[in-house]
């Protein structure tokens, strides 16, 4: 259990350190710049491997959607909204991936779900209402109660969920993830740094902002660097350092954890222990960037994990007598 507790307090640092390099760049381009860092070292693994790179005809069109809405839509969406929205929020929304999933799947698939499931599905998406609802300093226009921003990151999340969706096909035609990744990585970012140059306002690496909480651990780490680093590379030394961060622990550590955990723990298991995700990103938010935690977002935690238990709960059953 340690190993998986690990895992989600690894994912959840990408949330604390994404918002963090917000300071510093802007989003598109950091994107740009993460799948480009990202992808070749996936696809250079591969080569190395001396795996094919060949893809099927038929396939094409599944590669060119997992560009689209695994990499390009999904991130260039998330973190421009998480601009206006705390890094624990962002990370609790994106909770709302199994459902979307499962309604995906409902439809498109026909695929049956129980009642149980049902009422999960229900008291699950009910329970994003209070962290949606609540009122926030972070509000970048409203509607409905709920800011531009947080829809934002909710297509976000829904173009991941449609991402995860494509990955599994291509899995069960053959394809390795880390392949799948690469591709959808680079070119994602290829297309992520043209969109950059073209919507966004120079410069794309700027000088620290002001509303960096200086109560913050951020702003120490800032105001260390700053000893050390000529004033005008400061902004360029961070943003590479949250940038090379997150794509060691996320693309390269947490993917591979997750490979050797399914060894060990079923999908299932390991998709309903995601819940403790967002308590592990409030935590890092409160410290690294003194993000506070309200009583909205504990409220829709503790809806969400019940949402998610009885969602999976007759999955988890079935794993357990098969441990028996």
């Amino acid at each position: 259990m340690v190993p998986v507790i690990i895992l989600y307090m690894l994912l959840a640092t990408t949330f604390t350190f994404g918002k963090a390099v917000l300071c510093y760049a802007q989003p598109i381009f950091f994107i740009a710049i993460r799948m480009l860092i990202a992808g070749p070292l996936l696809l250079g693994y591969w080569a190395i491997k001396k795996r094919s790179f060949a893809i099927a005809v038929q396939d094409r069109l599944l590669f060119i959607q997992i560009i689209f809405f695994h990499i390009y839509f999904s991130f260039i969406l998330e973190f421009w909204g998480m601009q206006f929205v705390s890094s624990a929020k962002t990370c609790l929304l994106y909770n709302m991936g199994p459902f979307i999933t499962a309604l995906f799947a409902y439809f498109l698939w026909q695929e049956r779900l129980s009642f149980k499931k049902k009422i999960g599905l229900c008291i699950g998406f009910a329970g994003f209402a209070p962290v949606l609802l609540e009122t926030s300093k972070e509000m970048a226009g409203t509607s409905w109660g709920i800011s531009s921003a947080e829809i934002v990151i909710l297509v976000a999340v829904v173009s991941a969920a449609y991402g995860w969706i494509l990955v599994k096909q291509l899995i069960d035609r053959g394809y390795k993830p880390i392949f799948i990744n690469g591709v959808g990585m680079f070119f994602g970012g290829c297309l992520a740094l043209i969109t950059s140059y073209l919507v966004e306002p120079g410069p794309r690496v700027f000088m620290p902002v002001n509303y960096i909480d200086q109560h913050s651990y951020q702003y120490l780490i800032e105001k260390a660097f700053s000893t050390i680093v000529p004033g005008e590379w400061l902004s360029t030394t961070l943003f590479l350092l949250y940038t090379v961060s997150m794509v060691f622990i996320a693309n390269i550590g947490c993917y591979n954890l997750y490979g050797h955990l399914l060894h060990r723990y079923s999908a299932t298991f390991l998709s309903f222990a995601g819940f403790t995700c967002p308590f592990f990103a409030a935590i890092f938010g409160w410290f690294f960037l003194h993000e506070a935690l309200t009583w909205g977002f504990i409220a829709s935690n503790i809806l969400v994990f019940v949402g998610l238990y009885l969602f999976y709960q007759e999955e988890l059953s079935l794993q357990r007598q098969k441990k028996s």
